[in-house]
C-alpha cells in the first residue's frame, strides 16, 4: 500500500493527539482519586497485625547481620521522578532491645569498586536497595544502591568492633548510564543490578507504562574489571527487586509494572518460572525460599497518600519455591498503622517489614498455618 508524506504526517499528528488525550485522561483520573486522600497516622501505635518501631526515614530495604541480632536498614531518601530526590542514611536496628543507631562509617581502601569512583564521607548517601554477602575471602560485603548525590553502587565491609560498623571499600559510578533500583552480589564481589528505566524518564511516561507495560529496563551485571553486561533476556517493565541464587546459578527478578516475578537460568538464559502478582517490590532469598513483597493495590492509589509520611496501603509477602516460583504461602497485611511494605524479611518466627513511604519498621508474627 502506498501513501504520501503528507498522509504520514497527518497520521503522526493523530497518534500524538490520541496519546495526549489518553495521558490527560489518566491525570484527570488520578486527580479525582487524590480527592479521597488518607488521613495521616497519629502517634506510633502497634495493633494486632503489626508491631511498629518509629523514628526511621523510609526504611525501604533490610538485611540481617551475621549474628542474626541486627537489621541493616536502608533509609530511602528519594528517587526522581517518583519521589523527590533527597539524601538518606544507613542504620542498624537491634532486634532484641528494639533500638536504632545510625551506622558508624569509616573510609577504607577503594578496592571493591572501580578506580574512577570516589567518596567523601562528609557527603550523605541516598540508599535504596541493599545486599549483604560473605565473600570468598570470608569478609562480609554490603552493596548499596545510592541515588545521592549521584547514581552509584557503594561498597562497604561489615565489621564487628564493639558493635557492628561499616568501612567504605569502593563504589561503581553509573551516573547518566543506568538508574538502578536493587542489587545482588556474588561471592567474588561482582554484582547484578536492576536498571529500572532511563534516568531522564518522565513521570508521565512511567504512569503511561502502568497500562501498556512495555520494557523499560533490564538486569545489568558488573564485573570486577569494571565492565558492564546488559542481560537483554531480562528486559521487562520496571525491573525492581533482585536476588541471586548463586548455588543454583539462577537469578530472580521482580518487574514492578509488569506485575510478575521471573526466575532465570544464568547459563541457558531460559525462564524457569513466573509468579504473577500485582506490583512486586523487593525480594529476599532465605531459608531455601524466595520471599516477595507485593503491593496489593492499584499504583494510582498511592496518590491518595498525598503528603502523608506513612502511605497506609495493603501489601502481601509471598513465599515462593526456588525451583519454579510456585506459591507456597501468602501473608496479607492491611497495613493500617505503617506505610506500604516494600520488603519482608523472615526471622525467628516473625517478618521484619520495611517501607519506601513510612517513618517506621514493623514486625509481624509468621502464621503457622
Amino acid at each position: 500500500m502506498l501513501f504520501n508524506v503528507s498522509e504520514g504526517k497527518e497520521m503522526k499528528v493523530i497518534i500524538l493527539v490520541i496519546s495526549g488525550m489518553l495521558v490527560a485522561g489518566i491525570f484527570a483520573s488520578i486527580w479525582l482519586i487524590n480527592l479521597g486522600s488518607f488521613e495521616p497516622l497519629a502517634g506510633c501505635k502497634s495493633n494486632e497485625e503489626l508491631n511498629v518501631y518509629c523514628d526511621f526515614k523510609n526504611p525501604e530495604d533490610l538485611a540481617l547481620t551475621p549474628d542474626n541480632n541486627f537489621l541493616i536498614v536502608a533509609e530511602f531518601g528519594g528517587m526522581s521522578p517518583l519521589v523527590q530526590m533527597n539524601s538518606g542514611r544507613l542504620s542498624f536496628f537491634n532486634i532484641k532491645d528494639k533500638t536504632k543507631a545510625l551506622a558508624d562509617i569509616s573510609l577504607g581502601n577503594n578496592d571493591w569498586g572501580s578506580a574512577n569512583c570516589s567518596r567523601d564521607l562528609n557527603v550523605p548517601f541516598g540508599p535504596h536497595g541493599i545486599d549483604l554477602i560473605q565473600r570468598e575471602d570470608g569478609k562480609h560485603q554490603l552493596a548499596v544502591v545510592s541515588h545521592y548525590p549521584n547514581e552509584s553502587i557503594e561498597m562497604f565491609e561489615l565489621k564487628e568492633n564493639d558493635g557492628w560498623m561499616l568501612e567504605w571499600r569502593g563504589c561503581v559510578n553509573v551516573d547518566g548510564l543506568y538508574y538502578f533500583n536493587d542489587v545482588s552480589l556474588d561471592k567474588r564481589g561482582d554484582f547484578y543490578a536492576t536498571h529500572m528505566f532511563d534516568p531522564d524518564t518522565s513521570l508521565a511516561s512511567i504512569i503511561w507504562n502502568v497500562f501498556v507495560k512495555s520494557d523499560t529496563g533490564m538486569v545489568i551485571k558488573w564485573n570486577k574489571d569494571n565492565t558492564f553486561e546488559e542481560l537483554d533476556y531480562t528486559a521487562g517493565s520496571f525491573p525492581n527487586g533482585i536476588a541471586l541464587d548463586q548455588e543454583n546459578e539462577r537469578l530472580i527478578v521482580n518487574y514492578n509494572l509488569g506485575d510478575e516475578t521471573v526466575l532465570f537460568d544464568l547459563n541457558s538464559q531460559e525462564t524457569l518460572g513466573v509468579y504473577e502478582h500485582n506490583s512486586p517490590d523487593n525480594l529476599i532469598i532465605k531459608d531455601s525460599f524466595a520471599w516477595v513483597t507485593n503491593h496489593d493495590h492499584p499504583i494510582t492509589d498511592s496518590l491518595k497518600c498525598s503528603s502523608n509520611v506513612n502511605c497506609t496501603l495493603p501489601f502481601s509477602i509471598n513465599q515462593l519455591s526456588l525451583q519454579d516460583l510456585s506459591l507456597v504461602a501468602s501473608h496479607e497485611f492491611e497495613s493500617k498503622n505503617m506505610g506500604v511494605g516494600t520488603v519482608g524479611l523472615p526471622h525467628n518466627g516473625s517478618f521484619w517489614i520495611g517501607s519506601y513511604r513510612s517513618d517506621r519498621l514493623a514486625e509481624a508474627k509468621l502464621s503457622q498455618d
